[in-house]
């Protein structure tokens, strides 16, 4: 309908020419006394010529008006699939797309060149800046006897894990993100994780419930330590007192879920949809120090990419529960 109204008026100018046409022939006619069934005649056969030239004309831009919707919506856009102009105007107008395509492609190259080098750079930056971070960490131990430089290990500990966030986040943007999925013993990812933040668990006095597991579960051991390691430091991050369980629970013959549940200060009920939004810390998140909005973001980017499910529960001033859900490795092939 609309392609109709916008043909008719685009020839409006044409139509109203033929119908003053027409008007000026019937007057004639009956003045110069010609029987009313030859102006008729004339009439009638005036207007079907200008109704089957009409319709001619208009199924032919139709079919290129459809051409250019298909063009709208192909994901693979080329000016070259748009047809011949049919005059010097439409030639002029395919110029001058032809121009902004160019410019648009030219920008969106440039655009994607600078991403890469910048992931580049933040590569580089951070493994440059592991070296310092080691070094200082063992100054700090070799300064005093153990327990001495405590705080300052623990602020080391942190920049650390902030550095490897950058990590993780420029190489989850790269195009050539290093995947791997295979057999994964989840027994050693989740101790690994915990030896991790051992320092964490004792400096704050919470307890570690864990009985161990020997499943094996298809995933990426790197990628999906950080995801229990970003887990496990959100657990202890917002736990003042009490403890942190991990436990493993099956599912029939071939899904596993691994859940991290801690008895912290919980998630409000309003933020829970939105906790894996980039940049949402929600109303805790605000009100502590060290909360980025980042880490669940970068989780749940990579749990999508390896396939694995994640569920939140919360409720606020009793703790929160992390399940992550696994396909379970055929162990034996």
């Amino acid at each position: 309908m609309n392609f109709f109204i916008s043909y008719v008026k685009s020839n409006i100018k044409w139509i109203l020419s033929f119908l003053l046409c027409e008007g000026i022939l019937f007057t004639l006619m009956v003045m110069n006394g010609n029987p009313w069934e030859e102006v008729c005649y004339a009439v009638f056969l005036g207007v079907f010529l200008l109704v089957l030239v009409f319709f001619a004309d208009g199924i032919g831009r139709w079919k290129r008006y459809r051409k250019l919707l298909e063009m709208e919506y192909s994901v693979a856009f080329s000016l070259e699939r748009m047809e011949n102009p049919q005059d010097i105007l439409e030639q002029e107008y395919q110029k001058l797309l032809s121009i902004l395509f160019e410019e648009k492609l030219r920008q969106e190259n440039g655009a994607l060149e600078m991403q890469r080098e910048m992931r580049e750079y933040y590569a580089m930056w951070v493994h440059q800046i592991k070296t310092p971070i080691s070094a200082l960490k063992l100054l700090l131990q070799e300064k005093g006897p153990v327990g001495e430089m405590e705080e300052e290990l623990r602020e080391l500990f942190f920049i650390e894990q902030y550095v490897e966030m950058v990590l993780s986040y420029a190489r989850l943007e790269s195009e050539t993100t290093d995947f791997v999925v295979a057999p994964v013993k989840l027994d050693e990812v989740i101790r690994s994780s915990v030896r991790k933040y051992a320092r964490m668990f004792v400096h704050k006095k919470i307890s570690l419930e864990y009985e161990g597991t020997s499943e094996v579960v298809l995933s990426d051991k790197k990628w999906l330590q950080f995801v229990t390691e970003q887990i496990l430091s959100n657990a202890i991050k917002y736990t003042s007192k009490g403890k942190i369980n991990i436990s493993v629970k099956k599912e029939g013959t071939k899904h596993i879920f691994l859940v991290i549940a801690d008895t912290g200060i919980g998630i409000r009920e309003e933020d829970l949809p939105r906790i894996c939004e980039k940049g949402y810390t929600g109303y805790n998140g605000h009100a502590h120090r060290r909360s980025t909005g980042i880490g669940l973001y970068l989780v749940n980017r990579i749990r999508k990419k390896l396939g694995h499910s994640l569920s939140v529960y919360s409720r606020e001033g009793e703790g929160t529960k992390v399940v992550i859900g696994f396909v379970l490795a055929d162990t034996e092939e």
